[in-house]
């Protein structure tokens, strides 16, 4: 760790330094940020304490680690710890019982991408620049220590107005799990609101938006023949499997004309900051394709194709199901036959009305707080908030800003820390005050 290079004390000023610049703050923030700031050092030392154990999704010895380790600050200040584990995992969930109404859910995951040995090949370390490195450093571990120094920034306010809020650790995030759905299933209906601490955005980024996805398998029978000389009495699989393919992709919404002007190194020449706004509302990809013919002489009897949808509605993934699943009485080569299997697999994290409300609150105390602007990002790929989502309205990446993370050169920036610790604090006590909020 860097001990001689900077100081935590040192850190500890930059975090102050940051709140004072921050420009018409609310009353109380002053007394907020500094109990933030002051929290630093030990922040840094419990962050480097979780990255230098090994938690690989798998991992049950790793993970049960880290369990140990937030039971230990969780209790400390006041939490009611249970874990739940099975082979892989310990799963941990934390409830801070309140004075109010206002009940909340905040989602963590303890596992990494990965494998055992990788933290003492590079242990964590900060440098310079308050940058830390090290094997899940920010995704999603310096996120899961925010939650617990944003618990104790809360308790050192004295604030207890909320009716409760639980922690929710997983510790099988980066694989899913049905283990890990079900626990989240259950809180998610116990509570009024989630909020998924996952990796956060460049500059005040937050996930808004996630699609939801659906699979299918197309199976094609067709007439296997001679291609020379029974062309005539065949019906090739492999060609209706073309058909349903071409007839599959107009059901999607259109793709840009030129992906190459769409390129990182593009965007980032003129300016452009890529927030999710060029993924097509809704996405149709067939993945694999296979026959079970293996010669060029011999009209195929069997095709098959696998593809996924995914949608920012669930009422386009609806839609969608029926249409595809219709596609097999549209056939094109006769004698073929098709069989459409599958359907909707996981629920979008939709932005509805009430969550837009949600964004809102958190976007004005951003801009009170420190002047900026939050982006809200959409993203294609799926978290857990995709499932709370069913449940409770859900907003994402509300935790400390991550780059390249599942790579060995992930870093985290930790002069996010306090803003978006404050921001956090700030957003579950004003949620606790207004909430109802429709």
């Amino acid at each position: 760790m860097l001990a001689k290079g900077i100081s935590f004390i040192l850190a500890c000023l930059l975090m102050l330094s940051v709140a004072a610049a921050d420009a018409a703050p609310a009353a109380g923030s002053a007394k907020l940020k500094e109990i933030v700031a002051g929290q630093f050092n030990d922040y840094v030392k419990d962050l480097e304490t979780i990255t230098n154990i090994d938690s690989g999704t798998g991992d049950a010895e790793g993970s049960a680690k880290i369990a140990e380790f937030l039971r230990g600050k969780l209790e400390e200040l006041g939490g009611t710890v249970e874990f739940r584990a099975n082979d892989k995992a310990t799963h941990v969930i934390a409830r801070f019982k309140g004075d109010g109404n206002f009940k909340l859910l905040m989602m963590a995951h303890t596992d990494t991408v990965f494998g055992k040995g990788e933290a003492q090949k590079r242990p964590f370390r900060m440098d310079e620049n308050l940058l830390a490195y090290g094997p899940g450093v920010g995704d999603d571990k310096a996120t899961v220590i925010q939650t617990v120094y944003a618990m104790k920034a809360l308790k050192d306010l004295g604030y207890k107005n909320f009716g409760e809020i639980v922690l929710y650790y997983n510790g099988e995030e980066e694989t899913g799990s049905e283990f890990a759905d079900n626990i989240i299933k259950e809180l998610s209906q116990q509570v009024d609101m989630v909020i998924v601490m996952d990796t956060a955005r460049p500059n005040w980024g937050i996930v808004t938006q996630r699609k939801g996805m659906a699979k299918y398998e197309i199976k094609v029978e067709g007439i296997a023949g001679h291609a020379g000389n029974h062309p005539y009495r065949s019906a090739s699989a492999v060609m209706e499997l073309g058909n349903q393919i071409s007839m599959l992709y107009k059901l999607a919404s259109p793709l840009p004309k030129d992906p190459l002007s769409l390129t990182p190194d593009k965007l980032k020449a003129q300016g452009i900051i890529d927030h999710g706004q060029f993924i097509p509302e809704n996405t149709i990809n067939v993945g694999v394709i296979g026959t079970d013919n293996k010669k060029t002489n011999v009209i195929p009897a069997k095709a098959f194709a696998k593809l996924e949808v995914r949608c920012y509605k669930m009422s386009e993934l609806q839609r969608l199901d029926k249409e595809i699943k219709a596609l097999a009485n549209k056939t094109v080569v006769p004698g073929t036959k098709v069989t459409i299997t599958g359907g909707i697999g996981t629920g979008p994290m939709e932005k509805t009305p009430q969550v837009q409300k949600l964004i809102d609150i958190y976007k004005d105390i951003v801009k009170r707080e420190y002047g900026a602007d939050v982006v809200e990002w959409v993203a294609g790929g799926i978290t857990d908030g995709n499932l709370s989502a069913q449940y409770a309205p859900t907003i994402d990446a509300l935790g400390v800003e991550n780059y390249e993370e599942h790579t060995d050169h992930e870093y985290v920036d930790l002069k996010t820390v306090g803003p978006r610790t404050v921001a956090l604090v700030s957003f579950i006590q004003e949620l606790a005050e207004k909430w109802p909020i429709k």
